[in-house]
């Protein structure tokens, strides 16, 4: 619930805006972003996920969108990628550890997120994050992709909130530390 007392729901397109505001919601809770990465030839650019991104914030400023980046493995796999078999694809490689070592998919996210982020609703989740390791990780690389958009003059939310979605037992047992990044 959102401080107006309205639930924040998920959402997976641009086009789900009418359904939020329809349903009266206080925004989007999750942006579900790997429904922009499967069932496609090729993996969507930089610009094409800016626009995605951009379209659902301007649709439903002021109410705030939290973008949990690419949530990728167990149930849902990628084409392009060449994932491992493992025992429990729901707890292996994963999410943010996908991200964090495909660094080319993550870039584009992020900077596209940032991007979108001009329009002053948009806030991040990282999937999975199961240690403080992994959260400061991808913070870093967030941190350098802001450089990155300050030195190309583009502009972007310079506080937009961060967040984890805490849903591993070892996360749990980190959440003060993992709150304090």
């Amino acid at each position: 619930a959102d401080e107006k007392g309205g639930i924040g729901i998920v959402a997976e397109q641009a086009a789900d805006a009418e359904q939020v505001k329809a349903n009266g919601a206080g925004g989007v809770g999750r942006f579900r972003t790997e429904y922009l990465f499967v069932n496609r030839e090729r993996l969507p650019g930089e610009e094409q996920q800016y626009q995605d991104y951009r379209a659902t914030a301007a649709a439903l400023k002021p109410l705030p969108v939290v973008i949990r980046t690419l949530d990728l493995g167990g149930d849902k796999l990628l084409a392009h990628m060449q994932m491992p078999t493992e025992l429990n694809p729901f707890l292996g490689w994963r999410a943010i550890r996908i991200s964090l070592q495909e660094r080319d998919i993550f870039r584009a996210q992020l900077r596209a997120i940032l991007r979108a982020s001009v329009e002053g609703n948009l806030r991040i989740m990282y999937p999975m994050i199961s240690g403080l390791d992994e959260l400061k990780q991808a913070n870093a690389l967030l941190e350098e992709y802001k450089a990155e958009l300050r030195q190309e003059n583009t502009p972007f939310d310079e506080h937009i909130e961060v967040g984890a979605m805490i849903e591993t037992p070892s996360a749990v047992m980190v959440a003060d530390s993992l709150a304090k990044h």
